[in-house]
């Protein structure tokens, strides 16, 4: 008895080292599963049955409320393929289009020299802690080595795209500046009578905004579709978020202090709390980003080389084998946050020489869905084989 005893005594210390081992240094890992058991199951059903393209044709076909699309042919407009195209949406990092574009417009006008050498000092004054950090951190060990230290402005924007680097993105429009962001903005809504596309804001000032509500926070849900259209709510929601972040992003000890709550709670929010808080963020249409990615890239108004600035912050897929064996060319962006998986493209098929550009808008996803999806890059690969791959082209024209 008394070595039966000794025994489970020994089993039961040397199990509780290797539960701490497992536990503490992954706590605040562990802590989120446990405050997101729901949010982990919800749309588990989709999971089962959404393995391959095929399956996700079927599964956009039938959830519109969670899909936007436009597949537009350049040289053969009668084959491009439109589906909820006007229905409005979280824009997120697509929104860096309108940065390219102002970002693009002071370069060549040498109100910014593209050339400035930076440090990573000046990039980290608007870091999050645990919003999109591993995007960061892949961002930041492309810029930043032992034997070079500093980066230019130009590779920061590049590495801006590549990464879907929120960072990095909100130093670029806090160094744009809001009114020349404006501005850009307006000349695209009067060249592309846009609608419903807003002007897109720092991550910083939204997520802040959503981490701590606020009186002026109204009570969000993916159901209450009055957020997408009450233009008023949006514009007091936009206007405060932004007023804080300049407050906090002004004060260094006031915005340590938001970055200190941020990497205790991040923003204290389950995952399903935060993607319902994203129908707040700045909203657009597939129709209207494939009206400015098309601008921007190919419409004879702009100058060439402000085109090509564009152009070469996008191209960063090239030069991959995978991208390689199926495009002569192609750009992308891409974003990636909870609920929504989104794409910007533009591509041209090494079999046929067609010319796409292509939104693909996933919003509102269920959490374990929208796992499953983000996992397995299912997003990313249907929109590039869209455009090279014919059978998936037809199935998917087929399902919607």
């Amino acid at each position: 008895m008394k070595r039966a005893v000794l025994f489970f005594s020994s089993f039961v210390a040397v199990a509780v080292v290797i539960y701490a081992m497992a536990i503490i240094p992954n706590f605040t890992a562990f802590k989120t599963l446990f405050q997101n058991a729901e949010g982990m199951s919800e749309g588990s059903e989709y999971v089962a049955n959404t393995y391959s393209l095929v399956d996700l044709t079927r599964f956009i076909g039938n959830k519109p409320e969670h899909v936007s699309l436009v597949s537009m042919s350049i040289d053969r407009p009668d084959s491009s393929l439109y589906y909820q195209e006007n229905r409005p949406r979280t824009m997120g990092s697509l929104g860096n289009l309108i940065l390219l574009y102002t970002y693009a417009q002071a370069v060549e006008s040498s109100k910014l020299d593209s050339n400035e050498e930076l440090g990573l000092d000046e990039i980290s004054k608007y870091r999050l802690p645990l919003i999109s950090q591993n995007a960061h951190d892949g961002a930041i060990e492309r810029l930043v080595t032992e034997e070079s230290p500093s980066f230019t402005l130009e590779d920061a924007v590049h590495a801006m795209v590549e990464f879907n680097d929120l960072v990095l993105a909100d130093f670029l429009w806090a160094k744009l500046g809001v009114s020349a962001l404006q501005a850009g903005l307006e000349e695209l809504r009067a060249s592309l009578d846009l609608k419903v596309t807003e002007l897109p804001l720092p991550n910083a000032a939204l997520y802040m905004a959503i981490a701590e509500p606020a009186s002026y926070l109204p009570v969000f849900s993916p159901k209450q579709d009055s957020l997408r259209i009450d233009s008023t709510q949006r514009a007091l929601f936009h206007s405060k978020a932004l007023e804080d972040f300049y407050s906090k992003t002004a004060d260094p000890e006031s915005f340590a202090s938001v970055q200190a709550a941020f990497k205790a709670n991040r923003i204290n929010q389950n995952f399903m709390q935060e993607r319902d808080a994203l129908a707040l963020f700045p909203q657009t249409t597939a129709s209207e980003l494939a009206q400015i990615m098309r601008y921007l890239l190919l419409d004879d108004r702009l100058d060439t080389e402000l085109q090509a600035h564009i152009l070469n912050a996008l191209g960063w897929p090239n030069g991959s084998t995978t991208v390689a064996r199926s495009f002569e060319s192609y750009y992308a962006h891409y974003d990636s946050r909870m609920g929504l998986l989104s794409g910007v493209d533009f591509g041209t098929s090494i079999y046929t020489g067609e010319r796409r550009i292509q939104v693909v808008l996933f919003d509102e996803l269920p959490v374990a869905f929208w796992h499953h999806m983000s996992a397995n890059h299912m997003q990313e690969d249907f929109q590039q084989r869209l455009i090279w791959d014919p059978a998936l082209f037809q199935t998917t024209k087929l399902a919607l």
